[in-house]
C-alpha cells in the first residue's frame, strides 16, 4: 500500500516490541495489543483513513489551526494527514490510556500528539469548540448514537466534522451502525452536508462518511 514505507513497519515492530515488554509490569497493557495494533494497520483501515484525508483536505483552509480525533486509535489517520501535508497540531482523543502509550511509539510527526479524555468533552470546551478546529471521528459505530447527538448538537456552527460509521452490526461493540449513508446523516444534527458517500470493502460491508458543520 502507497504508505506502508518501511519506516511505518519498523514502527509497529517497535510497538510490538513495546507492548511485549510492557506487559509484564503494566496491566493498562496486555498481549492482546498485538492483534489490535495490527488490525488498526489492516488495509480496511488504510482505505477509510485514505479517503476520510483526501475528502477532507478539500475543506482546510489556513485559518484552521488544528485536527481533533475522537477515538484517535494509535494514530494511523493522523500519521497520514501529516505525512500529506498538515503541519498545524493534531491531537488523538482517546479515553483508553494505552492508546497514548502505544501511539506515541508509532508516531512520526512532532505535531501529533495523544490525549486521554473523552473525545466528545470536545463540544463542550470553549478551548476547543470553535471554528477553526476540525473534528474527525471514523469510529462513530462505537458511540452512542444519543449521545453522539447531543455532543454534536453543542458544537460551534462553523466547525467542520468528519465522521464515518459503517453496517457491520455483527460486532458487538458497534452499537451505533446504519444501514446507508442518508440513514446515518439523518442521525446526525448537521445543518450543512459539505460531502457524503460510500465505500464497499472487501469484508462485504458498506462504510459510510459525512463531512459537514
Amino acid at each position: 500500500m502507497e504508505y506502508m514505507t518501511p519506516s511505518i513497519y519498523q514502527k509497529i515492530i517497535n510497538a510490538i516490541s513495546y507492548i511485549y515488554s510492557k506487559s509484564a509490569i503494566d496491566k493498562r497493557i496486555d498481549l492482546f495489543r498485538f492483534k489490535d495494533v495490527l488490525d488498526s494497520y489492516s488495509e480496511g483501515q488504510w482505505k477509510s483513513k485514505m479517503w476520510a484525508v483526501e475528502e477532507l483536505e478539500k475543506h482546510i483552509t489556513d485559518k484552521h489551526n488544528a485536527c481533533l480525533i475522537i477515538g484517535g486509535w494509535y494514530g494511523l489517520f493522523s500519521h497520514i494527514l501529516c505525512d500529506r501535508g498538515f503541519k498545524k497540531q493534531v491531537k488523538n482523543i482517546d479515553i483508553d490510556p494505552a492508546f497514548k502509550l502505544i501511539g506515541k511509539k508509532m508516531s512520526s510527526f512532532d505535531n501529533i500528539s495523544f490525549i486521554t479524555r473523552d473525545g466528545l468533552d470536545i463540544f463542550f470546551d470553549e478551548k476547543t469548540n470553535y471554528q477553526n478546529k476540525i473534528v474527525v471521528c471514523t469510529a462513530c459505530e462505537h458511540i452512542d448514537s444519543e449521545e453522539l447527538y447531543f455532543a454534536l448538537g453543542n458544537k460551534h456552527e462553523n466547525m467542520i466534522v468528519c465522521l464515518q460509521s459503517n453496517n457491520y452490526y455483527e460486532v458487538n461493540s458497534h452499537i451505533n451502525c446504519h444501514d446507508t449513508v442518508e440513514h446515518f446523516i439523518k442521525s446526525l444534527p448537521l445543518k450543512n452536508i459539505l460531502y457524503s458517500g460510500t465505500k464497499t470493502y472487501k469484508d462485504d460491508y458498506d462504510r459510510f462518511m459525512v463531512i459537514g458543520k
